[in-house]
């Protein structure tokens, strides 16, 4: 992974490369912005260029040398990512770095420890952080990543360089896909549309052979929904649950609540649409732009009330199957919030 693969983030791309240029590397970052916007992909590409035996003029790592290829494999003994240990990132994953931190370099000029998610420290493990930011080893360079960086301490956001990265335009991401993916214009477009400026989110869906066949099946099946009698909508939860299985012979499925959570993310889109459609007129954008006529037309049978409480009650439905609530029971009552003619 090099900086200039980092798709749609030209302004901490060109920080990070000025850093390394001119040797003012910092021993603390902290990259901040949405999910799925590049974050953990850029920690690693500055790991490779930090490292890296070859380094370009520009300040990128070559990709070819012995210290990219390995932190490209995850086997660098120098550069490590730190995952939360369920919940929490917890104190004893920091006492460990802490520990690996006493020692140098085994091979490149920088220990580099990527702490994903570090809204998820806990106080133990802060106050730990904070130890190695007063008195920094000089090879040592921490990079936090948090989609909530308020949620630190203000010390440690203090002591850290801050880059942020940004959602990309709906254009900017369908012209990435159709260049990495080589995508027809009209799926690249949706794509884009539906990942809401996430370069990572579109490049999972453009991956996923599944994405446009669930959404489809989706969709559809909200449309026969609102089309058909009321008590469809046991039988409509029931097959959106059925879609929501992971299947056995995949070893990355998600999980039953994951995949359920990205059908409601599909439907919401759908009420997404239509309330921009009723509020701003037939010229708004929306996100599901091969539907666009049939939602212009279904807009027209909502008030906007009841279209933003149809986006509450989708969004309770997540929180509810996050919360373990029995998902049939959930979809169902969900359901019947969504009918324009639903009181």
């Amino acid at each position: 992974m090099r900086l200039c693969d980092i798709e749609a983030q030209e302004v901490a791309v060109r920080a990070l490369r000025s850093s390394i240029q001119r040797s003012s590397v910092a021993h603390a970052y902290l990259f901040t912005g949405p999910r799925s916007t590049g974050k953990t992909s850029a920690a690693l590409a500055l790991a490779s260029a930090l490292n890296c035996a070859d380094r370009s003029p520009e300040g990128d790592a070559c990709g070819t040398c012995l210290s990219c290829i390995r932190i490209e494999a995850g086997t660098d003994a120098d550069v490590q990512v730190i995952s939360p240990a369920g919940d929490q990132t917890k104190i004893d994953q920091m006492h460990e770095m802490i520990r690996s931190l006493s020692f140098a370099p085994l091979s490149g000029r920088y220990r580099v420890f990527i702490i994903e998610q570090a809204d998820t420290l806990n106080p133990s493990s802060e106050n730990a952080i904070l130890k190695i930011l007063e008195e920094p080893p000089p090879y040592a360079v921490l990079i936090l990543i948090s989609n909530n960086p308020n949620s630190l301490l203000p010390t440690i956001r203090s002591r850290c360089l801050i880059v942020r990265f940004r959602r990309a335009g709906t254009a900017e991401v369908g012209e990435v896909l159709r260049r990495r993916f080589d995508l027809p214009e009209d799926e690249a477009r949706v794509i884009a549309a539906c990942s809401q400026g996430a370069v990572g989110r579109a490049f999972k869906m453009a991956s996923d052979p599944e994405f446009a066949e669930e959404r489809q099946v989706v969709l559809e099946a909200v449309k026969q929904w609102v089309e058909g009698p009321p008590v469809l909508a046991m039988r409509t939860a029931e097959a959106l649950r059925d879609l929501a299985q992971p299947k056995k012979d995949d070893p990355d499925q998600r999980t039953r609540i994951a995949g359920l959570t990205q059908i409601l993310e599909h439907i919401l889109s759908w009420y997404a649409d239509l309330l921009a459609l009723k509020v701003r007129g037939s010229g708004a954008s929306v996100i599901n732009a091969d539907y666009e006529e049939y939602l212009k037309a279904l807009a027209e049978r909502y008030n906007a009330d009841k279209l933003r409480a149809a986006i509450r009650s989708i969004m309770q439905t997540r929180r509810y199957l996050e919360g373990n609530i029995t998902p049939q029971l959930a979809l169902e009552n969900m359901f019947f919030d969504l009918r324009p003619d639903s009181s």
